[in-house]
């Protein structure tokens, strides 16, 4: 009888440690899948600083680049996980790093968009009205690199709006985009009304950042020193100490 329990408990053993053994491979084997797609999109630290520092964001270089990358991936593509908050504190970052990273795996197409809600720290599915309209912008913006005005002209439309309506529609509904965080790898001067992409513009120098008093109210806002922004507070325009020597 003694030896029949200590069979049954030997048999128990080994079935379990054999399913133990299968369930961490399999999960070895799909955490080893995420590297190889990242390595597919050309994921690496050098793109993403750069990416980074187009939206005037600087990290300090890290050894833990893709674990944390990695990290972001899973917990949004796998979990659904829409709390910024913890997506960050669970990868190990901080919550604007976070955001820019969010953004970045977006740009690399390696998840779906989504209306990044700095507000409520919250990740919201995009509507499928915000859907059709980023669908209406992409072969312009994604895709020829085209200014506002070019967009404008080669847009249809059955309206009856003059070139300038069409140009501040178009203006207007890029802005409204980018704010909700749906549009990636360009940035809307709102200021100016142009575009300005990101695989054109990282090719060149990217400036310093410098933090400055708003004309209007006294603020302090941070800028490129060759840019211009809208003050956080009122609104007015804040240009950087070198960007009137750029346009003259």
């Amino acid at each position: 009888m003694e030896a029949l329990v200590i069979s049954v408990i030997g048999t128990l053993i080994v079935v379990g440690l054999g399913f133990y053994m299968i369930r961490r491979a399999s999960k070895i084997g799909a955490k080893d899948d995420l590297p190889q797609k990242i390595d597919t999109a050309h994921v690496n630290e050098e793109s993403f600083q750069n990416y980074a520092k187009f939206y005037g964001e600087i990290y300090p270089h890290e050894d833990q680049f893709d674990r944390k990358l990695n990290k972001i991936y899973i917990l949004i593509k796998d979990h659904h996980m829409d709390d910024i908050n913890k997506i960050a504190e669970m990868s190990l970052c901080s919550v604007p790093e976070c955001v820019i990273k969010i953004k970045y795996l977006e740009n690399k197409n390696l998840i779906n968009n989504m209306f990044i809600d700095t507000a409520n720290y919250k990740l919201v599915p995009c509507s499928k009205e915000d859907e059709d309209l980023v669908n209406i912008y992409k072969p312009f913006i994604y895709g020829t690199h085209v200014q506002i005005g070019e967009i404008a002209s080669l847009l249809n439309t059955t309206s009856y709006m003059s070139l300038e309506e069409r140009k501040k529609k178009v203006l207007d509904d890029l802005v409204y985009l980018d704010k909700k965080g749906l549009l990636n790898g360009i940035k809307i001067d709102d200021i100016d009304g142009k575009i300005i992409y990101y695989s054109l513009e990282k090719r060149k120098t990217v400036y310093n950042m410098e933090t400055v008093h708003c004309p209007n109210c006294g603020a302090l806002n941070d800028v490129d020193l060759i840019g211009k922004t809208r003050c956080v507070y009122c609104s007015s325009i804040v240009k950087g100490s070198k960007c009137d020597e750029v346009e003259s």
